[in-house]
């Protein structure tokens, strides 16, 4: 289960790995695109986990907790890549 929960959270880590890979300066859209990958994959990984778990906590919460989860996610990916770019570009001036 837990490989299943990985390639949920790393749909988003690799689109911005490939950001800093072309390095592409981080804008609102790339951070939304980035957050919508994060939600795709945690509510597929979510679906998925209460599918076969059949756990007693309700989808919809679950689903909703999974959204937060991911913009959070997102965000903090984000961020991280852009103070990486301000970091890289005041050591190489």
């Amino acid at each position: 289960m837990g490989i299943i929960l990985i390639i949920g959270l790393l749909l988003p880590m690799i689109y911005v790995m490939q950001l800093t890979k072309n390095k592409q300066q981080i804008t609102w859209k790339k951070t939304g695109v980035a957050i919508i990958l994060a939600v795709i994959g945690n509510l597929i990984v979510t679906l998925i986990y209460q599918l076969i778990q059949q756990s007693g906590v309700n989808i919809w919460l679950a689903l909703g907790s999974s959204i937060i989860v991911a913009i959070v996610w997102a965000l903090l990916l984000c961020g991280s890549y852009a103070a990486y770019q301000i970091l890289s570009n005041s050591i190489n001036k």
